[in-house]
């Protein structure tokens, strides 16, 4: 089976194991390091578990920017470890941890009934002393304790030679041997912009590096949707063109699309669950009114790519996306109706309308469920992630409202992801006033082969051709 391709800021060193002539080491124990240990940081204090002052002694305080907690951690080798918390919670959180002043991410914590333990995941320890940073994201947590154990280095991952389309267009085939050419070897960084006629998330870039500019532009198509019923949209579709054929970028379009029909008001707000009483399960009839409306709206978006088709301009096309939280109509009614609706328009842009141009990109979460709505290696080119990273968080990893192309070696450890609570805020209709856009963070390492994802690495220079960016290192 094709393995689709991953493009990810890879997490690792791979950790050897000490061998003799005879039988391998065993591995060093589980070291456990309490929370009453650490640095208190911001206004996290120590409290006990019972209101008479018997019972453990934990961190509590996580409420504001800044409320964190630091532990000294002193390991035998360098290498990954296991990071298992001890906590509670009265409700499913994030929270985010760094090492050695790298951001590793805003992982999920599900609610406990007192304490609990889960797992925080894999993270890369130097030999010696490390300081082990346990911060606020989703707020109110109690740590009681750390525990770390070795772990294996992650999996390595496996590239496809070819997009899933097999009549991928020359410009599409190109960039997609860009990516995989360069993965492992160097970062392309990118910024989505939410206001594709003057952009002004590029301009502050420019202005704070000297006119740098980054390699990819992400856009979105929400305003060309069909309840907008505005048939030219915000001029996104032009901006990729221009963007592509004239300051020699990669053009990524996402789409928060709006409901096909059951919205509610505001119209522009209609791609949230809360705003449509759309069902996409009922896209499996397709005598329904349902599917008649998607197949409209397909149709739609169809027209106003073709424009990129024909000036032979490749998209990372990133539909459906974060289809796990359910906050999206799309996702809504479960993973079988949600990769229904994906396989549809999969079928219906290559073999109806024959967008070649299109590189697939599957965006998901570091939810637990994630894998059960992944559509399929037939239909991914690239499986990328959604990750945000709590406000104020600073470092290489998580630079706000951006949007990249990764990749670095395994030798080198690196930061990983960060994740938000909710999804980010539409921007608001043209002409409010005022515009938001998605703030996204590094992703982190995956087993399966992958990632197109949104963070701020390096930035590159224009120009910097879409199809063939950089020569080969020596």
């Amino acid at each position: 089976m094709r393995r689709p391709v991953i493009l990810v800021l890879a997490l690792g060193i791979l950790a050897s194991s000490a061998t003799s002539a005879f039988a391998a080491a065993p591995p060093p124990p589980a070291q456990t390091y309490e929370a009453e240990s650490g640095l208190l940081l911001g206004k996290t204090r120590l409290a006990r578990e019972n209101p008479d002052g018997t019972g453990r002694t934990f961190v509590t305080g996580f409420e504001h920017l800044g409320d964190g907690l630091a532990l000294a951690i002193k390991t035998p080798a360098a290498g990954f470890y296991f990071l298992d918390l001890g906590y509670a919670c009265g409700g499913d959180k994030r929270i985010p941890v760094s090492v050695n002043g790298r951001a590793q991410g805003s992982r999920f914590f599900p609610k406990t009934t007192g304490f609990g333990e889960a797992r925080y995941g894999r993270v890369f320890l130097d030999a010696g002393d490390n300081t082990l940073r346990i911060g606020t994201d989703w707020t109110f947590i109690d740590v009681d304790f750390i525990r770390l154990s070795p772990a294996a280095a992650p999996a390595p991952f496996h590239l496809s030679a070819a997009p899933v389309n097999p009549h991928a267009s020359p410009e599409a085939r190109q960039l997609f041997t860009t990516l995989t050419r360069e993965f492992g070897r160097r970062t392309f960084a990118g910024q989505h912009d939410s206001n594709p006629g003057s952009l002004p998330r590029l301009k502050t870039i420019a202005d704070l590096t000297d006119g740098a500019a980054p390699a990819i532009l992400g856009l979105d198509l929400l305003y060309y949707s069909g309840t907008w019923n505005h048939p030219d949209g915000d001029g996104a579709i032009e901006t990729a063109r221009d963007w592509a054929l004239h300051r020699m970028g990669i053009a990524q379009l996402s789409w928060h699309w709006l409901s096909p029909g059951g919205s509610r008001e505001p119209v522009w707000d209609s791609f949230s669950t809360l705003k449509t009483l759309f069902d996409v399960d009922r896209l499996a009839d397709t005598s329904t009114p349902e599917y008649h409306a998607v197949i409209a709206d397909l149709d739609r978006i169809a027209e106003k790519l073709k424009v990129l088709r024909d000036a032979r301009v490749p998209v990372l096309w990133r539909p459906l996306h974060e289809a796990e939280g359910q906050w999206f109509w799309w996702g809504a009614r479960g993973p079988e109706a949600t990769k229904r609706l994906y396989r549809l328009m999969f079928d219906r842009f290559t073999r109806v309308h024959h967008l070649d141009n299109l590189l697939w990109v599957w965006t998901s979460t570091d939810s637990p469920a994630a894998l059960d709505w992944y559509p399929g290696d037939d239909l991914v080119d690239i499986i990328a992630t959604d990750l945000y990273a709590p406000a104020g968080m600073t470092g290489v990893s998580s630079q706000p409202s951006t949007a990249s192309v990764s990749s670095t070696p395994a030798a080198n450890p690196s930061p990983s992801a960060n994740a938000a609570p909710y999804p980010p805020s539409p921007p608001p209709p043209p002409g409010s006033g005022s515009s938001s856009g998605t703030t996204s963070s590094p992703a982190r390492t995956s087993t399966r082969p992958t990632l197109f994802r949104q963070s701020t690495v390096i930035l590159a220079p224009l120009p910097c051709a879409s199809c063939n960016l950089l020569p080969p290192l020596r």
